[in-house]
């Protein structure tokens, strides 16, 4: 596992790894070093067998502003963001949405842009009350990226996804959760905690049955419905053949908890 950076901070504890973007001053803005730094930490991530299920959030008051604004040079005639968006955040969207680990976002304050499409790469969001998710990319021209266009539309529909980038309007915590765009709303001291006992709780369930659901939920978007019956019929069967089913079963019989091997 990669070491804690000053842009990004790692902590792992009984299978959470907990990723903390520390840029607090800014709101925690997505610098080109602190992009690579979280791509090294997410791919380490991927591949380490102690690390079961993820934790993003941000250091201080805000989640993650978006892009670093003061990196762009818009003047000199030498910007391609198309290019930065396919060596940076591209790969680091791309790996939270397929890692067969659950990702789970701690949203402790603003989630504005970019910071906005990492959030919603997690597989879950918990959103402290003071939050405000922003789809902040017409404010300075440009269109949204790093996923948004395909995640929100997909939680809350295309007209909706279509106000919120034309206008750029912040939505508050609640009305995210009424929406759709985050899965529950906290206190603002208890977002971080509970986030990690939910991340705690996957972290000990049967990794290749928790695998299996993300990746089918994942597929099924994409697919009929003859389709998402055969994808399902074929990971239960992967599913059944693991140890942790007759462990499952065994539990169950026996009315106690089961001991599944991560």
């Amino acid at each position: 596992m990669p070491e804690s950076n000053d842009q990004v901070l790692v902590d792992l504890h009984d299978g959470v790894q907990t990723v903390t973007l520390n840029q607090p001053t800014k709101f925690n803005a997505l610098s080109a070093t602190m992009v690579k730094a979280f791509s090294d930490v997410l791919r380490a991530a991927e591949r380490d067998d102690s690390v079961r299920s993820l934790v993003i959030t941000g250091a201080g008051k805000g989640f993650c502003s978006g892009a670093d604004v003061t990196e762009f040079r818009p003047g000199d005639g030498q910007i391609n963001l198309g290019d930065s968006l396919r060596t940076g955040l591209t790969p680091v969207v791309t790996r939270m949405h397929t890692m067969e680990k659950p990702v789970l976002a701690a949203i402790n304050g603003v989630a504005a842009g970019a910071g906005l499409s990492v959030a919603l790469a997690c597989d879950l969001r918990f959103a402290a009350e003071s939050a405000r998710l922003v789809v902040a990319f017409v404010r300075i021209g440009l269109v949204p990226d790093a996923g948004l266009m395909y995640f929100l539309p997909r939680l809350i529909g295309p007209g909706k996804t279509l106000e919120l980038s034309w206008t750029g309007d912040p939505v508050g915590a609640l009305e995210a959760y009424e929406l759709g765009m985050v899965n529950r709303v906290l206190p603002d001291e208890l977002v971080l905690g509970h986030t990690q006992e939910l991340a705690a709780r996957l972290a000990q369930g049967p990794a290749k049955t928790i695998a299996l659901i993300k990746r089918a939920v994942n597929q099924a978007h994409e697919l009929p419905l003859d389709r998402v019956l055969e994808l399902e019929a074929n990971y239960q069967t992967i599913a059944a053949r693991d140890p942790n089913f007759a462990e499952g079963v065994a539990a169950f019989r026996e009315k106690r908890t089961p001991r599944f091997n991560r």
